[in-house]
């Protein structure tokens, strides 16, 4: 195959409309990871942050209310049984008291009337004692059923809003993610290729602003015809090899294009004569001797024993 070696191409472009309020670098310039390139500032990106960040509020608000009723609910409800627990303890603590003090005479209460009353005045004590404690329990059963319709209420309505407000984070957590990026950075060195801005411009959505080329060149763009191209696969290994010296390097199928195009001038068999093939694009290390732009040869590791 007959090929062209290229530099990876790094171009910077934004998802909104951004206004570049200042540029770092020229075309040409040399600029290594970490050189800050150009910063911007999208009222888009603010408003959409503003309007999100007012939404989570609202529902912050509204979840915070639905939580502090719960509370008042819940506290007048501990209130209320609690209320009525201490008004049955206290009258089963009387009864207590007066069975005990009727304890103390029963023995000469038992001489003087042959235990009738005694016994009568123990069963009705007995019942009423019995009544209370099951009273008791049932305010103990009613404050448990009480709490988990209250929770069960509390849970359906703030469901949905817990929803919003895990979504609206989110959201927010990557626009603010794309503000920091309005600040730009070079995430690896290279040579700045075109600056398609300039100073207050507003640029529109995906425009490319500028290109960073790789130091050296690593990918090789291979020239095929549409019907040799059977038979190559991904990740086929693949010799390169410089068409005027003594220089070759392994290299990989990293894509195959989808489509025919039109050869490089420099790649046309005849000159002044449009050559046309599919596109396959080959990664080789950046530790090499190529020059950018330089015509090479690709040839399958089994065409080369």
């Amino acid at each position: 195959m007959v090929a062209q070696v290229e530099n990876q191409v790094t171009v910077i472009s934004f998802q909104k409309p951004i206004r570049i309020i200042e540029i770092f670098v020229v075309p040409g310039q040399e600029v290594h990871i970490g050189d800050k390139l150009f910063i911007g500032e999208s009222q888009t990106l603010m408003s959409d942050i503003f309007e999100k960040k007012t939404l989570l509020t609202k529902y912050k608000g509204q979840f915070n209310g639905s939580l502090d009723q719960f509370q008042v609910q819940l506290t007048l409800t501990k209130s209320e049984v609690s209320f009525k627990v201490a008004e049955l303890q206290q009258e089963l603590n009387a009864l207590g008291l007066q069975k005990r003090m009727q304890d103390e005479n029963s023995g000469r209460l038992s001489k003087v009337f042959e235990g009738v009353i005694s016994q009568n005045i123990d069963s009705i004590q007995l019942a009423r004692i019995s009544f209370l404690n099951q009273q008791i329990e049932n305010q103990s059963n009613y404050l448990n059923i009480k709490l988990k319709q209250l929770r069960s209420s509390l849970q359906n309505d703030t469901s949905s809003i817990k929803t919003q407000i895990r979504i609206l984070e989110n959201e927010i957590g990557i626009l603010e993610n794309e503000s920091l990026a309005l600040v730009q950075y070079a995430e690896h060195s290279g040579n700045i290729g075109n600056v398609s801005v300039q100073l207050n411009e507003l640029v529109p959505p995906y425009q490319s602003i500028l290109s960073i080329y790789g130091l050296n060149p690593s990918i090789i763009k291979a020239f095929v015809n549409e019907r040799s191209v059977v038979g190559l696969e991904l990740r086929d290994k693949v010799l390169v090899e410089s068409t005027n010296r003594m220089y070759k390097i392994p290299g990989e199928i990293i894509e195959i294009g989808s489509r025919v195009t039109s050869f490089p001038e420099k790649l046309n068999v005849i000159n002044g004569i449009n050559s046309f093939g599919q596109e396959i694009f080959i990664k080789i290390s950046e530790d090499n001797n190529f020059l950018n732009g330089e015509k090479v040869y690709v040839y399958l590791n089994n065409d080369t024993e």
